[in-house]
């Protein structure tokens, strides 16, 4: 069974990039999907419903640290089906590559699945300014993966463009550049591609430490490891807040264009001016785009200090006929 990876900030087109694998993909292939949601309701899996494939939800918590068992257990669980060719795990915005690399270079998982490339997806526009917030972390993202989709070229100027894959390139010169708009690509760069050379440099540089197996590695490991991850995660968190009822997308603008900095994506299902919507908001951008009708309508913040408590009656404001409780966490 191969395993392809996805990673990319948050908003940057990862679910995108998913979709298109699994909807371009396929052929004579059996697909999995993995998605692991930061927050507590998951939002991403259910932009990939009605696909043809067996897809598992991970939320609240990140696969490189806290759901790093639930992972491991999901995997397992596709593999014993035994007619899964290939698992998509879309990682959140804020994993950690370098935890993934190492869970996955664990002599118990290498001899049994094949790694596709690393894949990172650049939100081009943004790259800078995520750059200089986020720090090691973002560029960890760039200097770990196997192939980089520089996507949303068409809302980046030449300029920006040209600067933003020099700095690119400056922090991964090897890894396979792919140029895109909503991660429209030959999917079998990816599918069909190498198996991942930052997994194969990880386990040539860690051969000492695999010939000398420790039986409590695994203790060991989160214990040790997950003090240093804190330190490099992005400084995240989430809550959820109830979207029922019905808004008016000007209404719906005016309140994220006034969201503050802090805000770093905002994702979920509405109703705006009597149809259903997906609402997606990646620092000060927005796209509304329609949706199927549904019976629960959330919607997911994330981003370092929020004041929720000033966010969720402004939020909640908008909407007329909705459940007046406001908000669930």
């Amino acid at each position: 069974m191969r395993i392809n990876l996805l990673f990319g900030f948050l908003g940057s087109g990862k679910t995108t990039l998913a979709r298109r694998l699994l909807q371009d993909g396929a052929g004579d292939r059996k697909m999995a999907v993995i998605v692991n949601e930061f927050g507590e309701v998951g939002i991403d899996g259910t932009i990939l419903e009605g696909q043809d494939l067996d897809m598992i939800e991970l939320t609240s918590g990140c696969l490189c640290c806290t759901l790093k068992g639930s992972l491991i257990n999901a995997i397992e669980e596709l593999n014993a089906k035994q007619d899964i060719d290939v698992v998509v795990i879309e990682a959140t915005g804020v994993a950690e590559p370098e935890e993934m690399i190492e869970t996955f270079s664990d002599e118990t998982l290498r001899d049994r699945y094949e790694m596709g490339p690393m894949v990172t997806v650049i939100d081009i526009p943004k790259f800078t300014r995520l750059r200089e917030m986020l720090g090691p972390f973002y560029e960890a993202q760039v200097q770990n993966a196997d192939v980089l989709i520089l996507n949303k070229i068409d809302l980046a100027s030449a300029a920006d463009l040209d600067t933003a894959r020099a700095a690119v390139v400056a922090l991964n010169g090897k890894a396979n550049l792919l140029f895109t708009e909503q991660c429209d690509l030959d999917v079998e760069e990816i599918l069909a591609g190498a198996t991942s050379l930052k997994m194969t440099q990880y386990l040539n540089a860690h051969v000492d430490d695999a010939a000398e197996p420790d039986h409590h590695h695994d203790h060991n490991h989160d214990h040790n490891h997950n003090h240093d991850h804190d330190h490099r995660h992005a400084p995240a968190d989430s809550f959820v807040l109830d979207a029922s009822g019905e808004a008016t997308r000007a209404d719906v603008e005016s309140f994220f264009n006034a969201l503050p900095e802090n805000v770093w994506r905002v994702k979920g299902y509405t109703r705006l001016d009597g149809a259903p919507a997906l609402i997606q908001f990646t620092m000060g951008q927005l796209e509304i785009t329609p949706a199927d009708a549904r019976d629960n309508h959330h919607m997911v913040f994330i981003g370092p200090d929020m004041d929720r408590e000033a966010l969720e009656p402004a939020f909640r404001a908008l909407f007329v006929g909705g459940d007046e409780a406001g908000s669930s966490s």
